[in-house]
């Protein structure tokens, strides 16, 4: 006797319903009145991937966690004397994707250098691809020389990560897509937006008289991509910025009088942007100001100067944790449910 798994169902066909080509009918296994024959039932999704955790679980890991159902291979990951990283996965990573959460250190550096050593570490123990989740990709901003002297940061942290053995980034919001183009071909770059969880929030205020600002020209794209989405007008403010995290708003091209703004950009840093973005609506006649972010990294004096400006909230995605030292205007969306989509598709 014998034991025959298949693939998929066998169905037999009568010989009058198989085209003249055979193109949609392949030839069955051979079985005998003795066999006994089974189906091979789909792997799950926890079978085929692995969860390597971060430090410290943030509610966008815990979130993609429940929504996909996987629990994370316990790691230990700790730090020698003289502040060298140390990793260690401690389950089996073999013939699995394994995506790495991430990082969750209030140091970049230190954020970065753990995934490096995560990837290593799961390429060597025979992952069958790494896939690094890096919701804000840390270095974006240093994408470009602007003056002599200065390195391309977001090229280099792009060819650090494939070099530690990354295969694929699920990254939102990149501070420029044109990063992407820093990944080589056998680099794959997800890049989701959080534009929907944004524009769903907006809607769910039910603001009238809306238009949406740019905080800079650089960020006109991404603003007019939102207004279209909430069917709003738009204007741009054009700014200096003469030191790095020292911004000063000069001219607005728009009109917000007797307007409820939102003013849109891809993070919030130390808020100074912002904060002269805010003042010179209100000069301009702006009604309630709001200020929508993927990314609140709000660092410095962020928070002293989002709670003095004229602003009513200001809303950002859970890709980064929030601090400790939140004020109230601070309010936060999941984009869980777009992360977990993307490693089904990645991996299902």
């Amino acid at each position: 006797m014998r034991i025959t798994s298949l693939g998929r169902p066998f169905y037999h066909y009568p010989k009058s319903s198989i085209s003249a080509n055979n193109a949609f009918v392949s030839a069955p296994k051979s079985l005998s009145g003795a066999d006994i024959f089974c189906f091979k039932g789909s792997e799950k999704l926890g079978d085929k991937i692995g969860i390597i955790p971060s430090t410290s679980q943030t509610s966008l890991e815990k979130n993609i966690q429940t929504n996909l159902g996987v629990k994370p291979i316990p790691t230990e990951v700790k730090k020698f004397k003289n502040g060298e990283t140390y990793v260690n996965i401690q389950g089996n990573v073999r013939g699995k994707d394994i995506y790495l959460m991430p990082a969750s250190s209030p140091n970049v550096n230190d954020n970065l250098m753990e995934t490096y050593l995560k990837a290593d570490a799961a390429k060597r123990g025979g992952a069958k691809k790494v896939i690094a989740i890096l919701p804000g990709f840390d270095y974006a901003r240093q994408e470009k020389r602007t003056q002599k002297g200065e390195p391309i940061a977001a090229r280099l942290n792009m060819d650090l990560l494939k070099t530690s053995g990354v295969d694929e980034i699920i990254t939102t919001d990149l501070h420029t897509p044109a990063i992407e183009g820093f990944a080589p071909n056998s680099l794959c770059v997800t890049h989701l937006d959080s534009l929907d969880s944004i524009k769903e929030y907006i809607e769910s205020k039910h603001l009238s008289d809306l238009t949406v600002v740019s905080p800079d020209i650089g960020g006109t794209k991404r603003a007019d991509k939102l207004a279209k989405a909430l069917g709003c007008e738009k204007a741009v403010i054009y700014k200096q910025r003469a030191v790095h995290n020292e911004a000063i708003a000069e001219d607005l091209i728009g009109d917000v009088k007797d307007k409820n703004c939102i003013i849109y950009d891809d993070m919030i840093d130390t808020a100074g942007t912002i904060a002269a973005a805010a003042d010179l609506l209100k000069k301009n006649g702006a009604l309630d100001i709001y200020v929508c972010a993927a990314h609140g990294l709000l660092n410095g004096d962020a928070m002293r100067r989002l709670e003095q400006a004229p602003v009513k909230e200001v809303v950002v995605t859970n890709s980064v944790p929030p601090k400790v030292n939140a004020i109230g205007k601070i309010k936060q969306v999941d984009i869980s449910p777009q992360f977990a989509e993307a490693i089904r598709e990645i991996s299902a």
